[in-house]
């Protein structure tokens, strides 16, 4: 699995690290975070309580990643946009190809 570019960390924020499940060995430990003592373990934008499904949602309802952004500012643009490339590249390694 490969993310496209890389995130760097809120420099401004240290994390407890303690109860994270996403090994910070793993490419999306850069943009996901689940914590099972955060929101019941529901994966989320790291550093934020934003659950990463809103991202889906939202466009999904034919909102932009403007608006996203705009309604859960915690969120780095870098990291949406690297959750979207994650999913695009998932979804296409799984597709035959000519």
């Amino acid at each position: 699995m490969t993310v496209p570019h890389t995130i760097a960390p809120p420099e401004h924020t240290e994390r407890d690290l303690s109860t994270e499940l996403v090994p910070q060995t793993d490419p999306r430990a850069c943009f996901v975070s689940i914590d099972p003592e955060r929101l019941g373990g529901v994966p989320c934008f790291v550093g934020t309580r934003v659950p990463i499904k809103y991202l889906w949602e939202y466009l999904i309802k034919g909102k932009t990643l403007d608006e996203f952004l705009d309604d859960f500012e915690g969120v780095p643009r870098a990291a949406a946009i690297a959750a979207l490339e994650q999913s695009y590249h998932r979804l296409m390694a799984e597709l035959p190809r000519l």
